[in-house]
């Protein structure tokens, strides 16, 4: 299972691209987002099931700033919050019919950043992993960003695809013990996990900019522990996390390194990286990136004019 988990958190990274240190990994939506992809952006991930679609609409701005539309609203009974969920037995998913007048049509999306993603119209009986973020428009109700669908009981691979979605979650409920888990597979895995979590930016973001804060100091040192302790010769994820993390050599003063004669180039660069990390490591900190918010009052940015 967990071979599984650091294969999809691997093709993640694969479609993730940095400049510089201070810059967000931004997920490509095209080809359509993994599992691994939607639960790295989720705000909330539950298993639930539709259980009615109300008969009226509310009308909601889609982004701030922008012409209110009406919105369908599903009802979600909760059957297990696995993440971003607390005291609550129902969330609203309040969503733009494709077929309805003045809606996005089919294969269109009625907001920025869709690129052309299907779009997910819930129906009663839907039941399945949700993978939600907060409606742009409302506090109150809950929204699927483009192209994250959910993944329905029905999929044969439904199971397997249950039982990933569980290990990524589990390490964000707790960082510090899944930072020091004892098998160094899922020490990895669980790494690998939240660094996306930390450094992917998210689904829906009306202003296109982000924020960065810190993450906790003792979060920061495992991470590095990680990377110090395994063999990046053994374990390949183990760069492809230092990449996530934005310690490629040339970054934060990390040095360029040639593999020597009969030296794995993987061993010379974990090599570089260890005494970088000695010298400098407590200087350096993981940044957790979110969208910046629209100002509460005044007109909207000058991109969205």
């Amino acid at each position: 299972m967990r071979r599984l988990l650091l294969r999809g958190l691997a093709a993640a990274l694969a479609v993730a691209v940095t400049a510089t240190p201070a810059l967000a990994l931004r997920v490509a939506v095209m080809p359509p987002p993994s599992t691994t992809t939607k639960v790295i952006q989720a705000e909330m991930v539950l298993v639930g099931k539709v259980v009615g679609i109300d008969s009226e609409t509310v009308d909601l701005e889609i982004y701030p700033g922008q012409p209110k539309v009406a919105h369908s609203v599903a009802n979600v009974k909760i059957e297990s919050a696995l993440f971003g969920v607390k005291n609550v037995t129902h969330v609203k998913i309040a969503f733009v019919k494709t077929d309805q007048p003045g809606g996005p049509g089919p294969g269109r999306v009625p907001r920025p950043g869709g690129f052309g993603q299907q779009l997910y119209n819930p129906a009663e009986g839907n039941e399945g992993v949700f993978f939600l973020q907060k409606h742009p428009g409302s506090d109150n109700y809950f929204s699927v960003a483009p192209g994250h669908t959910p993944v329905l009981s029905a999929d044969p691979n439904y199971k397997t695809e249950l039982a990933n979605v569980k290990a990524m979650v589990s390490a964000f409920t707790d960082p510090v013990k899944a930072l020091s888990a004892e098998k160094d597979e899922d020490r990895l895995a669980n790494a690998l996990s939240l660094a996306h979590k930390y450094r992917v930016s998210p689904a829906v973001n009306p202003t296109g900019l982000l924020d960065e804060t810190p993450v906790p100091a003792e979060q920061t040192k495992l991470f590095l522990k990680v990377l110090t302790d395994l063999d990046w010769t053994k374990h390949a994820n183990a760069p492809r996390l230092a990449d996530a993390l934005g310690l490629m050599p040339g970054n934060y003063g990390i040095p360029r390194v040639t593999a020597g004669d009969g030296e794995a180039p993987m061993a010379a660069r974990q090599k570089a990286f260890k005494a970088w990390a000695e010298k400098y490591g407590a200087k350096y900190e993981v940044r957790k990136v979110s969208a910046k918010q629209l100002p509460t009052t005044g007109s909207p940015p000058a991109s969205r004019k």
